[in-house]
């Protein structure tokens, strides 16, 4: 990656411009998410998803039906999703994309897999992001008011750019006013040593949108969490949850990337 990849301001206009579209889809509507059906903003569509009971590995297929994963044979009657999970289904209906499962888990790069340095699965978050995202718009905001642009730059990896410092000041006082109405922004975060016989790994994902009265709700859920949560990344008090419940362990300091999509008008 070259600094001549990260742009300033509207440098970015006239590319987006040139973007093909991508067809609009509607999801199904999976089982206890029915008031998806008449959510008529992103506000009602991001709330549908609170209090969803965490499940491991757990997603919805393409066809609105509870599985796994690593197992897509498996059905499930009730809700339960993981964080991979949680942010694929809101990116769906957000995005009007119905990213299929072999899409969404797809190793963009070749670079994971059994036997591979950093883990098996060590960068699935940063795979994630980016195939909910493909086709679209889209740009990583970077800490100094720079984007990049993931489909142009050269170089650019799980490894490098990792985005933002979680417990850099200047993290607080730059990101919340960079984050706008109109755009869905997937988050995924990053530490070296998270996890035993793993390098770095791209170990958590969710997404945040702004409402019209300004709140930058952070979705994500937990197995610590039981269920599907929300905070707000423009309040002290919802920085401050945030960074408790990301906090660095020794040397290992936690970073998260910002990918800004254009919501569909």
């Amino acid at each position: 990656m070259t600094r001549a990849t990260l742009r300033r301001g509207l440098g970015l206009v006239f590319f987006f411009m040139a973007m093909p579209a991508v067809a609009a889809t509607v999801p199904p509507v999976p089982t206890g998410l029915e008031s998806l059906s008449s959510a008529t903003t992103p506000e009602a569509v991001a709330e549908a998803f609170l209090g969803i009971p965490y499940r491991k590995d757990g997603a919805v297929d393409e066809t609105g039906r509870y599985t796994l994963f690593a197992d897509r044979s498996k059905r499930f009657s009730s809700p339960g999703l993981n964080c991979s999970g949680l942010t694929l289904e809101a990116s769906r209906f957000l995005l009007k994309k119905n990213t299929t499962l072999a899409e969404a888990v797809r190793d963009r790069l070749g670079d994971s897999g059994p036997g591979a340095p950093d883990g098996e699965d060590w960068d699935f978050g940063w795979d994630l992001i980016l195939n909910i995202s493909e086709g679209l718009e889209r740009v990583f905001l970077m800490p100094g008011g720079l984007w990049l642009h993931p489909d142009t730059a050269s170089g650019i990896s799980g490894r490098d750019p990792r985005g933002w410092d979680i417990h850099k000041d200047a993290t607080w006082k730059e990101l919340p006013g960079r984050l706008k109405p109109g755009y869905l922004y997937l988050i995924s975060l990053s530490a070296a040593g998270h996890r035993k016989g793993y390098g770095l790994q791209h170990y958590h994902v969710g997404f945040l949108h702004v409402a019209a009265s300004g709140e930058a709700w952070f979705h994500q859920t937990t197995s610590k969490g039981k269920v599907s949560n929300r905070r707000d990344l423009k309040s002290a008090s919802g920085r401050d949850s945030f960074k408790r419940a990301f906090a660095n362990t020794g040397k290992n300091r936690k970073t998260m990337l910002v990918l800004e999509i254009p919501l569909p008008e």
